[in-house]
């Protein structure tokens, strides 16, 4: 086998192992009898850091507890019920829910509204003999609202679309 492929394989191999070793530790399947150092990187220099030429980052040495010994079929059934399959299979998907997409498509037509309304009370109010100073409130006010309650309301219809979503589930 070619140097470069067996070095490739030994580096994701080491990479597959340290992630099995910290969702086995993430969700307390530690052997309390075996500890190991784990390198947590960070990214500036403190007195404690040490400094990694490969990864180019500060690094601080934890005594951890070891993750305990499992076999494949015990970590894929480990897997199956954490919550890290979950995570990993789970797709982000836009707004698809009913009601959310009736605030999202409420929260677009008052942002076009608003928009459109401001201008014209702008041109109105400053054609008009009364208010020439203060023809630019209306459009300022507008404008104002669409940058303040337009996000909120969007993103109200996102939270709603995940409620939604986990009363489904």
């Amino acid at each position: 086998m070619n140097a470069k492929v067996q070095e490739f394989i030994d580096k994701m191999e080491k990479e597959e192992k340290r992630e099995r070793d910290e969702k086995l530790i993430s969700l307390g399947l530690i052997d309390e009898n075996r500890k190991t150092i784990r390198r947590v990187y960070i990214n500036c220099n403190t007195p404690k850091a040490k400094y990694d030429n490969v990864k180019n980052q500060y690094y601080i040495e934890k005594l951890d507890y070891a993750p305990i010994d499992v076999t494949e079929d015990e970590y894929k059934e480990i897997l199956k019920y954490s919550s890290f399959a979950k995570v990993e299979t789970a797709e982000i998907k836009e707004i698809s829910t009913t009601w959310a997409k009736a605030i999202d498509v409420i929260a677009k037509i008052l942002l076009v509204v608003n928009i459109s309304g401001g201008f014209i009370l702008w041109r109105v109010l400053e054609d008009s003999i009364y208010t020439d100073d203060y023809a630019w409130i209306p459009i300022v006010f507008a404008l104002l609202y669409c940058i303040l309650y337009y996000p909120l309301i969007v993103g109200f219809s996102k939270i709603v679309a995940v409620a939604e979503r986990k009363l489904q589930e």
